[in-house]
């Protein structure tokens, strides 16, 4: 067994370099030390896609070859579609066309499989389950039906024997990866065998329907207080790592502009309220939708709105957040240094001297300068610094990355419902939310004992500057310079340190002070 599991796994090898050689890209096997099986581009197995991908642009051409090459390569590309760091603007509308249909299974091709993780019969479950899906993609396909008792669900079914398809292509992947980042300087600086990892993660967390499950039950919890928002019932009787069995959301589609309009809804209200949601998500709850397209939108009577398919989502701790308002700070304060600094940190790259980047850096933020946030088109700034960062051969940690895109993706979803919609605008209730929620009494209770471990992290700058200090000298710059201005900025950051730390110390003693006498004068009243 194990010696056809390899002979498969090099086939398949040898099917997905021929593939990409065709796309135009033998060179690249070649530089890794696969020529053999880059040279031989013939057709394979009288491939029929070779004329047909030939007049397309390269963008195009592997969008076609990740279709061609199966369920692995197209859910690859909808993950590739989160990262804008990666790819350019052509890349990513390509990467998001995997995102429709694709060709449907016979249910009697899943029927066994369907009994076998229910345990029973489908007759003993359900009234009925209709056999023409509601939609059919690369993992999985999703069937209305109908339970004993009449309730109205669907069932995501995974496609039979997908799982260990994608886990022997992802190994050929990672071996794929390796080389590339031994031999090919190019791609090394994107750090291609992390790219892999991460997308590895992706695909085992949407192979499992109970994950996906769980994430769509917290965010429900999240939006409990929230009649607007609706987020549908999983049944945890039927739900299984290859099924997963939700309510029925009967509502418009979020792409279907025009019925919406036909229905009377104000599209203005529900543009804001999605966006809002989805913002609330992430900077209140610190999980949120990774691939808010409309498909994944629903519109309900009332202008409710539903959001569908948690497989793919993105969690924000709170160091991004702190990453994040470090950028948007750097970005309204015009600091070309600090975003640098910024940008170099998540590209692995601390304490490099930022050379040449500061000045690209420096030309990015004159586009800006002068302009405060609320008049800034944040489509076309975070373009601008997504370009900043491939132009730079610089990466992103792959959630701030997803983060990104999905701000980008909220203004064009939202737009298409309203086309007044300004992101911008629709953020600030939300930052004001989250800045009150943090500073609540009850969160300053709960946290007050932190505060001073929080402001220890300046410290965590010290070492940068001597680093940039040891770097100035070696690069022949004056001792006496370098000892004079970066003792002067680490006197300033010893004094900011200390005196934030004095004021989180008093803070600190404030909260548990009054923690302290609220707690005595509850007492006193008994």
């Amino acid at each position: 067994m194990a010696i056809q599991s390899t002979m498969a796994e090099l086939n398949r090898l040898r099917e997905i370099i021929k593939v990409f050689s065709i796309a135009g890209f033998g060179d690249l096997f070649k530089h890794m030390g696969l020529e053999a099986a880059a040279e031989r581009t013939g057709k394979i197995m009288g491939w029929k896609y070779v004329d047909e991908i030939a007049h397309l642009e390269r963008p195009q051409r592997v969008r076609r070859v990740l279709e061609v090459l199966g369920p692995t390569f197209v859910k690859i590309g909808q993950i590739l579609a989160t990262r804008p760091d990666l790819f350019g603007p052509e890349w990513i509308t390509e990467f998001e066309k995997l995102q429709w249909q694709a060709p449907p299974l016979d249910f009697a091709e899943l029927r066994p499989q369907v009994e076998e993780d229910l345990g029973a019969p489908l007759e003993e479950i359900f009234q009925e389950v209709e056999t023409t899906p509601l939609a059919a993609a690369s993992l999985a396909q999703v069937h209305r039906a109908t339970l004993k008792d009449g309730t109205k669900v669907v069932l995501k079914i995974q496609r039979p024997g997908i799982r260990p398809i994608i886990e022997s292509d992802m190994r050929l992947l990672a071996h794929l990866a390796s080389l590339a980042e031994k031999h090919v300087p190019e791609l090394a600086a994107y750090h291609p065998q992390q790219v892999v990892q991460h997308l590895a993660k992706s695909l085992q967390n949407e192979l499992n329907f109970v994950t996906e499950g769980h994430n769509a039950d917290q965010v429900a919890a999240n939006f409990e207080d929230n009649d607007q928002i609706v987020i549908p019932k999983v049944y945890w009787e039927w739900t299984k790592p290859r099924i997963s069995v939700q309510e029925f959301v009967d509502g418009i589609p979020g792409v279907n502009v025009q019925a919406i309009e036909a229905a009377g809804m104000d599209r203005t209200r529900i543009a804001q309220a999605g966006a809002s949601a989805v913002l609330k998500m992430i900077m209140i709850d610190g999980l949120f939708h990774a691939d808010p397209h409309p498909g994944n939108i629903f519109i309900l009577p009332g202008e409710r709105i539903a959001f569908i398919d948690f497989g793919m989502v993105g969690r924000v701790s709170d160091l991004r957040r702190r990453q994040i308002m470090r950028l948007l700070q750097a970005l309204q304060d015009n600091d070309a240094e600090g975003l640098s600094t910024i940008l170099l940190e998540w590209s692995g790259r601390e304490g490099d001297d930022p050379g040449e980047l500061l000045e690209a850096v420096e030309e990015f933020l004159s586009k800006y300068a002068g302009k405060s946030m609320a008049l800034m088109d944040l489509s076309a700034m975070v373009g601008d610094l997504l370009s900043l960062v491939r132009d730079n051969k610089l990466t992103m940690p792959p959630d701030q990355a997803m983060l990104l895109k999905v701000f980008v993706s909220l203004e064009g979803a939202f737009k298409k419902l309203d086309p007044g919609f300004d992101i911008i605008l629709a953020i600030q209730p939300i930052l004001h939310e989250a800045v009150t929620d943090k500073l609540s009494l009850q969160a300053l209770g709960k946290h007050g004992l932190k505060t001073l471990t929080q402001y220890l992290e300046l410290f965590a700058d010290l070492p940068k500057e001597i680093r940039r200090g040891i770097y100035t000298a070696k690069t022949g710059n004056l001792k006496i310079r370098v000892e004079l201005s970066h003792s002067d900025e680490l006197q300033h950051l010893v004094t900011r340190a200390i005196v934030l730390l004095a004021v989180a110390g008093t803070a600190s003693a404030l909260v548990i002070g009054g923690s302290i006498l609220m707690a005595f004068t509850r007492k006193s009243r008994r």
